[in-house]
């Protein structure tokens, strides 16, 4: 029950993040701007829809930059493994802290 509905949501959020970072978006949001003024609208009710949406929209697109940072990971991780002579420690960098990859980067081993 639940895996369906996180695939759903996954997909709704991505095509979402994928919209707003679309260049059309930023004149869309201009343009609803300016209609609901030019409309009479309450600008506290939109003030709150623009919180609430740039709220919301953020989370859609942290999520995605997530996503895309972990598969990108993966590939890398994949590449320095298939190499011969690549430094099998520099794998899973991104879990190390900044001292123990300071350390790797000075070709010290961080465990001593």
């Amino acid at each position: 029950m639940i895996k369906p509905v996180y695939r759903a949501t996954r997909h709704v959020s991505n095509l979402i993040a994928d919209a707003a970072g679309h260049p059309a978006a930023q004149l869309g949001v201009l343009i609803l701007c300016v209609a609901w003024w030019a409309l009479g609208g309450s600008e506290t009710a939109l003030a709150s829809g623009v919180s609430i949406g740039s709220f919301v929209l953020t989370q859609m697109v942290l999520n995605q930059q997530r996503r895309r940072e972990l598969a990108l990971q993966l590939k890398i991780d994949e590449l320095i493994l298939s190499k011969r002579g690549a430094r099998d420690e520099v794998a899973g960098i991104e879990s190390k802290t900044e001292a123990e990859i300071e350390e790797i980067r000075a070709g010290r081993d961080p465990s001593d």
